[in-house]
C-alpha cells in the first residue's frame, strides 16, 4: 500500500513529463489512482529499458 502511495505521489510530481513520454494528453483533467499507477509503471518500464 505504501509503495502505491509513493508511485502516485511520483506521478503527481512529474505528471507532464510522464504523460509526454507516453504520448498522452497532458491536459487530462482527473485520473484515478489506478490509472496513475498504470501510467507511472509504464513510464518506469520505458525509462529502465533505456
Amino acid at each position: 500500500m505504501y509503495e502505491k502511495q509513493i508511485l502516485i505521489s511520483y506521478f503527481d510530481k512529474f505528471r507532464v513529463e510522464i504523460l509526454e513520454k507516453l504520448n498522452c494528453d497532458t491536459t487530462t483533467e482527473t485520473l484515478s489512482d489506478e490509472r496513475k499507477l498504470r501510467l507511472v509503471n509504464a513510464y518506469l518500464e520505458i525509462v529502465s529499458e533505456g
